[in-house]
This record gives structure tokens, C-alpha cells and sequence, in this order.
């Protein structure tokens, strides 16, 4: 044996007492002394060499009270520090009896109490004796004993204290070591150490000490396969009790009391879901129970489940799923619960799928959409809210299914203001964050995210305040986002980008919104200019000028949400007479201002306001961002210019895809704010760019320079440079080239000689028989019989016999009666065809343009115009392709006419039914384009008479649908609100006498089959009640049709119908009276609208009707006029049931079988449609509440720049 294996025993024989009895100890010093040398020996003995029973001595001594219960700590420690070193030596036995050890291990958990305090001079003792529990295992021997349960409560109570942030990671890694040891080494785990655990993942206790939480949830993984069966029993008894109480309390109707169990429910489940983190392995038996939860009637119960198994799933995803399938599909279930509570948890917790878990949430796509349609709104709202939260990574993109984004769409047109709020944000934010990818030109994202502005800027079709400012505000916010943008020509490209991503509609909304700007900033320039004059006048003048205020402000506040709230902080506004409010507020509508002063004027005047009334900051600021010209500056313009001018100029910057977007911004800057434009014209008129040898490039140059000449009138510049390319366009260039160059020169302040030379030599080229191309100066000089009438009268007689004798001739050549029939674009029309269509403008554009024409002239013109038109743009029975382009020329020629107040009266109600056919002719490029970019923006905006708004309602048997709805639009939103003063019917109320006359005239009525007719033109009637009729004004629509019985119809030359008499006329508008009435008191009984009698007194147009005799008016009304058999026939068909299906059955193409006389006249009101082009059908470009865009029919044409 060597002295290696030779037993050790313990030399040290310490003297730690005074006497025998062990009471009391030696004095203190010489305590410490002997008991640092004590544990110093032990420390060094080996258990595996030590000679026990030298122990015993010591083993004993150390357990005395006087020891254990020394006032000195550091005794104290020294003392367990040995005890612990004899319990490593005696291991795996211990020297002590059950209550010894008890003893012992009570001193050892207040010693490692203390351990929290670190800069104690005995901290090294107490991180000893933690070090010796956790090596030797000690922990084990209080674990095993029987009865212990309150020592390894306090055990973990003690310890989970001492762990704090910050503190030795060697600490920590023990304490856990210990911990567990006491879980592994029993039988049972004491309900009291569950709580104490679960107390750690508290949230209180997680913001304390985030040391304890940590240690809890390591601890709990370590040991989860123990404890899973008591947390499982532990949450099985909080939940069952707390359903319990809440089902007897509820029951008891005790709402104090069910709240407290619904408040230890939460705790529960909060707990569930912290665990759920930390450990999850301990939730595999409580995961079903909240599956069982799911089920429960109490709604309550299942909010809670719902959330967080919606959580779990987030957190752990695909493999929870697939290992708790059932689960997976019974919280999939909860979507259809019947408690709307669930289902708006169940959809923000669905919608965070695609966040957290995108492979799982591909299961989810069709029942998030169904959410986003649910029947209860706050469902839709929290699917919207819960969808703008998203961070769009790739994965999230990819996992986003485009049947989600329509939907989302769909919701900002919900009839719920709080749930479009939402939709709209949403949208906008998701669009926000694919800016970039967009930018770059990733085709995936801008197929799928693309169409998101589309969605938003359609929403101005609703018109309403509160959507029209929250569109407001996305729009410079999260679509636009020019703030993080310091680049003006990125600003350009990222205004380019989103346009040209919208739809027709969008468009329209779009602009639609830069009126509304446009407007607003008129109305809000007025007030400034009333505010500043207040004071400055005295008595009648200072009261005039208050009530026009209030006038004024009723119409601001109008188009704003909270319109009292607005009404009243504007009042407060103007009362205070703030020179740098006002001062800062006209800065920011000023378009002279670039972004950055915009910016810079609106923070600095609403910082004023603020000091000077804070109460009205938020109220007014919609206004200060509606004013405000952050989307539409002037320092785009240039860059919009450069990308229009010509296609190889912006792609030079890689941008040439955006050049037709350019082109139409810019011609509505022009038309909404050509001041803009005034600020730009030196980067606009450069001569270099109209010499380029891309003839393309160059039209779109010139093109451009009209649309500026158009809107800021004698503003081109007089440079000879300019003059002179001009100049050579008119005499050489092509048929774009040539019109608008000679446009543009009679625009220049001074050039009315150079007209004059211009005009001349145009002519010459028409009267000289070896010119090959003469539509070029025709173009030309159609243009200077407008704008430059005087230099044109010079030449007026020889161009009027130089058209005469061979472009306007009755005898067309051989060439125009064999042509094609089909409509063909007029940059594919010959030379010849051009000058025949140009010549009609020629003669039209004069008679506009001159200020005093003769009665021969007018007569020549408005003769040869009206023949056109009645012949379909040709001689009669024949027609091709240059006639309908004649035609279509022709009509808009004589609506220029109409729009003159001193010509108007030249056109008949004859000449009104001839228009009224081109409405409905066979071709479909010819009814489009006069209705929709015609007639509808010249009634729009107030420039010709309301005569003319009966013609729109000849759309009903359109086959375009698109058409009928912008018909629709225009009536409902823009002439209804057209009155010739306040209180009297609007104009469309007022033209139901006149829409009656001109179905009276329609060339479709048979008098051979009266219940065919009726029954074809009933569809008119119920077109024209399907838009102006409402419960205000039924009463005032069936007086008016009943008020035709005391009127015939007044014999004038009919445009159409040359045989029939005018008592033939007469009868059909009785008959046309008793019909209206028939179908608005249908109108009323299925909507249950009273109808009263009209108070008013009427009067039908002059023009169209003259008053009957007494003896004839009182003769009249007793003679029924509508067919018994058309009536049975509507009676049998269930009366108001009938119109609802007429108007969800499909248009057709023809009318009525039998009714069409086969001749022009019905294939025009068959509308057939022969465009083979396929081409989308433009809508009403003014659809918002001011002024409806004006484009001149032989102006250039939005975005394409084709011509009429």
C-alpha cells in the first residue's frame, strides 16, 4: 500500500468551545481562526481516501446551536462551508440523523440566501458552499428524505431570488444544476414548487428579474418530461375551477365575481403561452385541453383559447401543426364561430401566420379572405388592421395570395367608414414597403402588388369627406413618400411609377383628386382674401363681406370630415386675423413654391396656430394637407417634360416605359394648374428639340407645347428662332406637325402678320392641282379659321369655293362609296380622307372663331354641318370608313357650335334628334367618342344647354357596360347637382319633358305594334328613372309627366322623320306621358315612396311644346292613351319585381324583335359594336365635384396625343 492509498484523517483537532457543554463557543477571533484552518483541512481531504471516523468528532460539533446560531455571519459560513465539505466526505451517505439533516439544509438555504449579495465579505463562502451542493449532488439527500416537501419549496423560493442580471454565469449554471437536482431526484414534485416555477414566467416577474425568468425556462426544459404532467394538472385545475366559478357566478348573475375567475383565466393562459416559449416540451397534455377549450359555450373561454393557440401556432408553426393536427383543424374551425369575438381573434392570429409562419399560412389564404367579408364589421376591420401590421419580407410576399389583396381592395369601398379607414391604410402601407422592389422593375411584385394604388384612387367615385382626406394623406405619405426622397428627378420617376400602374378609373380618380385640390385651393384663396379684408370696411360692407365668409366656409367644410368641427375652427380661424397663419397657408397652395418651401410654410404656420389656438390644429389640418402641393410641384415638371418629349430621351435614364404617363400628367397639370407649367416654359420651348429626326419625338414636343398654349392663352414665346421652325412645320411638315405649329404661332403675342403669310401660303398649296399631299394645309388652316379669324377672312371666300368644288361636294368619288365599312384609326387613312375630314373642320372652327360671320356663311356652314350628320357623314344609303370619321367630326362641330351662346340658337330641336342618332350609331368608335369625350364633358362643365342631356339616356341598350356606368356616374354625381337656381328642379329633373319629346321623334317607333314599342321604350324610361329618380323627387318627375296632356307637340321641320304628322307626334307623347307615369308609380310602390302633389307650378320648354285649347286640355286627360295589353303583360310579369329583373338581365346588342325598321336609324339604336380594336372604353375624365376637364375635340387627346 502505498501513502497515497493509506487512509486520511483529519489532524486538526479544533477548540471551537469554551466548555464541554457546547454552549457557548471560544472568544470570536479565535473562532475564526480555528475554523478557517477546520475547513481548510477538509477542503483538502479526498472522499475516496478519508478515514470517516476522524470525522465524527467534528461531524458533531459542527451541528452545535451555539455554531448554527452565531451572531457573526462569517462564523456562520465558515461553518456550513464544513459541514458541507464533511457531507462531500461522507457521501453517498450522510453522518446526520432526518432531523439533522433537516436542520443542516435550513442553514444551508440562509447562507445561500445571501448569496445576492456579492460585495459581502463572506460571498466567496457562500459561492463555496453553492459550489459543493451542486458537484457533490447534497441536494439529493434532503430529496429523498420523506416529509421534505416545504425545505425544497423553500429551496426554490430562495434560490430564484438570488439570481439576478448581471450576476456570475458560473452562479447561475449551479443554481440550475441544484434545482434540478431536487426535481430529478424526487418521486413527486411538490404543487408548491410547480408554482414557484410557474410564478417566474409571470410578466411582473419577467420585467423584475428576467434572470429568474431565464432560469425558470431552462430549468422547465431540462426537466420538462418531469414536470408536463404537473403543469398539466395544474393548469386542468386553475382552468376547470375558474369555468366552474365563472358558469355558477354568471348563473348567479355575480359579474364581480366572474370577472375575477375571467382574470385568473387570463393569467392562466398568459402563463400557457410563456411556456409555450421557454419550454415547450412541458404543454404536451395542455395543448389538448385548450383544444377542448375551443368548444365551450362560454364565449369568453374561447376568445382565450383562440389567441393562444393562434400565438403557439405563430411561435412554433408547421411542426406543432402537424403533431397536433386535430388541434390545428378544430382552431382552423373557430373562424365560423358564431361569436364575433372569436373570429376577430381568430383572423389577426391567421393573418400573423403569414408573418411568422409562411409556410403554414398557405392554409389560411381562403379563410382570411372569407374574414375580410365577414357579416360583422369589427371582423372585417380587425382582418384589415391585422393585414397593414405585416412586414413584407420575400417570404411574407410569396406567402400573401393575390385573392387576399383583391379582398383587401374590395373593403375600401365597405359601407363601413371604420373598416375603409383601415383597408385603405393597409393597402397603403403594404404598397410602401414593395416601393423599392417596384423600382426596380421586379415583374412578381408589380403583379401583385401593382394594382394596389388602382384600389385606392377608384375610391374617389364614392365621393365622400372622410375617404377623400385619408386618400389625401396615403398619398403623400405612404404611396409617395416624397419626405425620405431628396432627389427631384427620383421624386418624378416615383410619382411616374405609381401612375402608370392605374387603371383607366384609377386615373380618373387620380385627377379627380388634383381638382378636388384645385378647387379646394380656390375656395381657400377666397377665404384668405375675406379674412384679410375683414376690419377694412364699415357697416352694410364689413356685414356683406361676414356672410359671404360663412357662405364660403359652408362650402370648405363641405368637402371635409366633421364638417361642424371644421365650420367652426375655420370661424375661429378668420376671427383671428393671423398675418403669418394666413401668410403660411397661401404659401403652401402657392405654385411657385417647390416641395421643400411647401414643407417648410405648412410646418411653420401650424406651429403658429398651435401657440396661437391649439385646440384648432388637428380640425384644420386636413386643410393645410389638401392645399398643399407635395404631389403635383413645379419641380417635376421638367422631368416630366423630359420624359414626354420624346421616347430616346427618357431612355437615356432608362425610364422610356414611363413616357405616356408623363404625357397625361402633363396635359392635366395644363388643364388644373398651368401656372406650373407658365414657370416652365423656357425647358419646354426649346427649338433644338423640335428638330430632332424622330418625327415621333417631335409631334410629342409639339404636342406638348399645345397643351401649355391651350392652358395659358398668348403665352408661347415670340423668339424668331421658335417663329421660324414654326413656321416650316406649317409649310412642310405633317399633318400633326402642321396643326400644331400653326396653333402654336397663333398663340404668340404679335404674330397675327406671320398668320397672315402662313394662311396664305396654305392656300396656295390647296389651289395648286401638282401638290401631293394637301391634309397637312388643311389641318393648318383649320386651325387659323379659329384661333386667327381675321388673317383666315382674307382667304375666306377662296377657300370656301376651293372646299366646295372638291372636298365638300354631295358627289364623292368612286374611291369613298367602295371603301371598307369598318372603323379604321385616322393615321391609316389616305391623304385624300384627311383633307375631307379636315376640310369639315375648317368650315366649323371658322364660324366658332369669327367674331361677326354673315347670314350666307352661317347659313353655308350650319346647312352643310346638319347634312353631314342626318346622312351619317356621307351621301344617303351609302356609308364607309371617311364617313364615319366625317360624321363624327361633323356632330362634335356642331356641339362646338352649341357651345358658342350667340350660335346656339342656330341649332334646332331637329338638329338635337339628328345628334341624338349619332348617340346610337352602329359604330362604336364614333357613339363613344362623341359621348364620352364630347358631349358628356361640354354638359359637365356647363358649356352648352341642358337640351342636350336627354341624349345620354340613348345609352340603355349600349353593349359596352363600362359606357352605361359612366352615363350613370355623370348623371348622378355631376348634373344632378346642376340647378339654375337653389330650390328649382336641376337641369336632368327638368329634361324628362325634353327626353320624352325625343322618343316621341325616335326613328324605332312603330305605331304598326304599339305593345312591341312600349315595351322597347319602357327599357329608355327605366334607364332615366334608374338615375335621377329618388323618394325627394318622384312626386315633381310624375307631375312633370303628366303636365305633356295639357301641351302638343309643336310643329317644326323633324331631323329625322320627314312623312309623320304632328299629330302622330302628339299622340305618341301622350302616350309616352301615361307611360312614364305608369313605370314611376312602379318605381314608388316597390321602393314604398309616397306620391304626393307637386306644389309647384311647371312649364314645359317652348321650343318643343305649345298649350293646348281649354276645350282640348279638358278632353284629354279621360282618353287613356297606353295599351290595355302592355299593361296586362306588366301586371302578369309581378309589376315592380319586373324592373328589378329587367335590370339584372343582360344588355343586348338588338331591341326588341320586330320593332327595328331595318333602315339607318335602327342600327344606330341597336348600338352594334363593330370596333375591332378591342380597346378599353375611355371614362368621363371629370368625374368629381368641380369642373369636368375640358378637352377640345381637335385638340390633342389625353395620353396618347391621337387627334380626333
Amino acid at each position: 500500500m502505498t501513502n497515497d492509498d493509506e487512509p486520511q484523517e483529519l489532524s486538526f483537532r479544533p477548540k471551537l468551545f469554551a466548555g464541554a457543554s457546547q454552549k457557548k463557543t471560544v472568544p470570536t477571533p479565535e473562532l475564526y481562526k480555528q475554523l478557517k484552518k477546520l475547513s481548510k483541512e477538509l477542503n483538502g481531504l479526498q472522499q475516496e481516501t478519508v478515514d470517516t471516523q476522524s470525522l465524527d468528532a467534528v461531524t458533531k460539533q459542527l451541528l452545535a446551536p451555539a455554531l448554527l446560531k452565531h451572531s457573526e455571519q462569517g462564523v456562520v459560513a465558515y461553518v456550513t462551508c464544513c459541514i458541507a465539505d464533511v457531507l462531500r466526505l461522507y457521501a453517498p451517505e450522510a453522518p446526520y440523523n432526518d432531523e439533522e439533516v433537516r436542520l443542516v439544509f435550513n442553514v444551508f438555504i440562509d447562507q445561500l440566501q445571501l448569496l445576492s449579495d456579492s460585495s459581502n465579505q463572506f460571498f466567496a463562502l457562500r459561492e463555496y458552499l453553492l459550489t459543493s451542493l451542486a458537484t457533490v449532488r447534497t441536494p439529493a439527500l434532503i430529496a429523498l428524505l420523506p416529509g421534505a416537501e416545504d425545505i425544497i419549496s423553500r429551496f426554490f423560493s430562495v434560490l430564484f431570488g438570488v439570481v439576478a442580471p448581471g450576476q456570475s454565469h458560473n452562479i447561475y449554471l449551479q443554481v440550475l444544476d441544484i434545482l434540478r437536482q431536487l426535481i430529478e431526484e424526487r418521486k413527486s414534485v411538490p404543487q408548491d414548487v410547480v408554482d414557484v416555477i410557474l410564478l417566474q414566467f409571470t410578466k411582473r416577474r419577467q420585467q423584475d428579474n428576467s434572470a429568474a425568468h431565464q432560469l425558470a425556462g431552462d430549468l422547465a426544459t431540462g426537466t420538462s418530461d418531469i414536470l408536463q404532467r404537473y403543469i398539466y394538472q395544474y393548469f386542468n385545475d386553475v382552468i376547470v375551477n375558474a369555468a366552474q366559478q365563472r358558469s355558477e357566478q354568471q348563473r348567479g348573475e355575480d359579474n364581480g365575481a366572474a370577472n375575477s375567475s375571467l382574470d385568473d383565466l387570463r393569467s392562466a393562459h398568459y402563463l400557457i403561452l410563456e411556456l409555450n416559449k421557454a419550454a415547450p416540451g412541458t404543454l404536451l397534455n395542455v395543448i389538448p385541453q385548450l383544444e377542448e377549450e375551443l368548444s365551450v359555450e362560454d364565449v369568453d373561454i374561447r376568445v382565450l383559447s383562440t389567441g393562444v393557440l393562434g400565438e403557439m401556432f405563430a411561435e412554433k408553426g408547421f411542426m406543432l401543426a402537424k403533431r397536433y393536427e386535430s388541434t390545428w383543424k378544430t382552431w382552423k374551425g373557430r373562424r365560423a364561430d358564431a361569436s364575433s369575438l372569436v373570429r376577430i381573434q381568430w383572423v389577426e392570429h391567421a393573418v400573423s401566420l403569414y408573418q411568422h409562419q409562411p409556410q403554414l399560412s398557405r392554409e389560411l389564404g381562403e379563410h382570411i379572405v372569407e374574414k375580410l367579408k365577414d357579416v360583422d364589421e369589427r371582423v372585417r376591420q380587425a382582418a384589415c388592421h391585422s393585414l397593414g401590421l405585416l412586414e413584407l419580407s420575400t417570404a411574407v410576399q410569396n406567402a400573401i395570395g393575390h385573392d387576399v389583396i383583391e379582398a383587401l381592395g374590395e373593403r375600401c369601398k365597405d359601407r363601413k367608414a371604420v373598416v375603409r379607414s383601415e383597408a385603405i391604410i393597409a393597402l397603403a402601407t403594404l404598397y410602401s414597403q414593395v416601393l423599392g422592389a417596384l423600382e426596380k422593375g421586379d415583374a412578381t411584385t408589380r403583379e401583385r402588388w401593382g394594382g394596389i394604388p388602382s384600389k385606392i384612387f377608384v375610391l374617389r367615385y364614392i365621393n365622400d369627406p372622410d375617404i377623400d382626406s385619408k386618400v389625401e394623406s396615403i398619398l403623400t405619405g405612404a404611396i409617395l413618400n416624397f419626405a425620405k426622397i431628396k432627389d427631384d428627378r427620383a421624386k418624378c420617376v416615383r410619382l411616374l411609377l405609381v401612375f402608370d400602374s392605374l387603371t383607366t378609373k384609377a386615373r380618373n380618380g387620380f385627377f379627380s383628386y388634383m381638382r378636388r385640390q384645385q378647387e379646394v385651393i380656390r375656395l381657400t384663396d377666397v377665404f384668405l382674401k375675406l379674412c384679410e379684408g375683414q376690419g377694412d370696411s364699415d357697416g352694410g360692407a364689413e356685414e356683406g363681406t361676414e356672410q359671404q365668409l360663412r357662405q364660403l366656409i359652408i362650402k370648405i367644410s363641405a368637402r371635409f370630415p366633421e364638417k361642424v368641427k371644421m365650420e367652426n375652427a375655420l370661424s375661429q380661424l378668420a376671427s383671428l386675423r393671423d398675418a403669418e397663419v394666413c401668410k403660411g397657408l397661401r404659401a403652401t397652395m402657392d405654385p411657385k413654391n417647390d416641395i421643400k418651401t411647401v414643407r417648410k410654410w405648412q410646418k411653420t404656420s401650424l406651429k403658429r396656430l398651435s401657440s396661437l389656438a391649439p385646440n384648432l390644429l388637428d380640425t384644420t389640418a386636413p386643410l393645410w394637407k389638401c392645399v398643399g402641393l407635395t404631389t403635383i410641384n413645379r419641380v417635376l415638371v421638367p422631368f416630366l417634360i423630359e420624359h414626354a418629349s420624346a421616347t430616346n430621351v427618357a431612355a437615356t435614364h432608362g425610364e422610356s416605359q414611363f413616357h405616356h404617363a408623363a404625357d397625361t400628367l402633363l396635359t392635366y397639370i395644363a388643364d388644373v394648374f398651368p401656372e406650373m407649367l407658365r414657370l416652365c416654359s423656357d425647358e419646354l420651348f426649346v427649338v433644338s428639340e423640335l428638330r430632332s429626326r424622330d418625327v415621333a419625338a417631335t409631334e410629342e414636343r409639339l404636342a406638348l407645347m399645345v397643351r401649355f398654349a391651350k392652358a395659358i392663352p398668348k403665352a408661347v414665346p415670340s423668339t424668331e428662332g421658335l417663329q421660324n421652325q414654326l413656321a416650316e412645320f406649317v409649310r412642310t411638315g405633317n399633318v400633326r406637325q402642321a396643326k400644331y405649329a400653326a396653333f402654336l404661332i397663333t398663340q404668340i403675342p404679335g404674330a397675327g402678320e406671320l398668320c397672315v403669310v402662313l394662311t396664305g401660303d396654305v392656300v396656295d398649296n390647296l389651289d395648286n392641282r401638282h401638290v401631293e399631299r394637301r391634309a397637312p394645309s388643311v389641318a393648318a388652316l383649320a386651325r387659323f379659321a379659329q384661333y386667327a379669324p381675321v388673317a383666315y377672312a382674307t382667304y375666306a371666300d377662296r377657300v370656301s369655293q376651293i372646299l366646295a368644288q372638291s372636298m365638300l361636294s354631295n358627289d364623292q368619288t368612286e374611291m369613298d362609296t367602295e371603301g371598307d365599312s369598318e372603323w379604321q384609326p385616322r393615321e391609316d387613312l389616305e391623304d385624300a380622307e384627311l383633307t375631307r375630314i379636315y376640310a369639315v373642320k375648317v368650315i366649323s372652327n371658322w364660324l366658332v372663331g369669327a367674331e361677326r360671320p354673315t347670314r350666307e356663311a352661317v347659313q353655308t356652314v350650319v346647312g352643310t354641318l346638319r347634312r353631314l350628320v342626318r346622312n351619317g357623314g356621307g351621301r344617303v344609303g351609302s356609308r364607309t370608313a371617311i364617313d364615319q370619321h366625317v360624321l363624327l367630326v361633323a356632330a362634335s362641330g356642331m356641339l362646338k357650335i352649341a357651345a358658342r351662346p350667340q350660335l346656339d340658337r342656330l341649332l334646332s330641336s331637329a338638329d338635337v334628334q339628328s345628334l341624338a342618332m349619332v348617340v346610337q350609331d352602329p359604330c362604336y368608335e364614333v357613339r363613344s367618342t362623341f359621348l364620352q369625350k364630347k358631349l358628356i364633358p361640354l354638359l359637365v362643365s356647363r358649356r352648352i344647354h341642358s337640351r342636350f342631356i336627354p341624349l345620354l339616356f340613348l345609352v340603355e341598350f349600349e353593349v359596352e357596360e363600362s359606357v352605361r356606368k359612366n352615363v350613370e356616374h355623370v348623371v348622378e354625381q355631376r348634373l344632378a347637382q346642376l340647378r339654375p337656381t337653389p330650390g328649382s328642379p336641376s337641369a336632368v329633373e327638368d329634361s324628362l319633358c325634353r327626353f320624352l319629346h325625343l322618343l316621341a321623334h325616335h326613328p324605332d317607333w312603330d305605331d304598326t305594334q304599339p305593345v312591341a314599342t312600349l315595351d322597347l321604350f319602357a327599357r329608355y324610361l327605366e334607364f332615366y328613372i334608374s338615375c335621377v329618380c329618388v323618394a325627394q323627387n318622384v312626386s315633381l318627375l310624375f307631375c312633370y309627366a303628366g303636365e305633356l296632356k295639357a301641351y302638343r307637340n309643336r310643329a317644326v321641320p323633324d331631323g329625322v322623320n320627314h312623312n309623320i304628322g304632328n299629330d302622330t307626334f302628339t299622340t305618341r307623347l301622350y302616350v309616352l306621358s301615361e307611360l312614364a307615369q305608369y313605370l314611376l308609380r312602379e318605381k314608388s310602390m316597390s321602393a314604398n315612396w309616397p306620391v304626393n302633389v307637386y306644389p309647384g307650378k311647371l312649364s314645359l320648354p317652348e321650343d318643343l311644346f305649345e298649350p293646348l285649347s281649354d276645350v282640348d286640355r279638358s278632353e284629354i286627360p279621360r282618353k287613356p292613351f297606353l295599351d290595355p295589353e302592355f299593361v296586362a303583360n306588366r301586371a302578369k310579369s309581378s309589376g315592380p319585381s319586373r324592373q328589378s329583373a329587367a335590370a339584372k338581365r343582360g344588355r343586348s346588342k338588338a331591341k326588341v324583335a320586330g320593332v327595328a325598321n331595318g333602315g339607318n336609324s335602327a342600327k344606330r339604336s341597336k348600338a352594334r359594336h363593330q370596333s375591332s380594336k378591342g380597346k378599353e372604353p375611355e371614362m368621363d375624365s371629370g368625374n368629381d365635384d368641380s369642373d369636368a376637364m375640358d378637352q377640345d375635340e381637335e385638340d390633342v387627346v389625353m395620353s396618347s396625343g391621337d387627334e380626333e
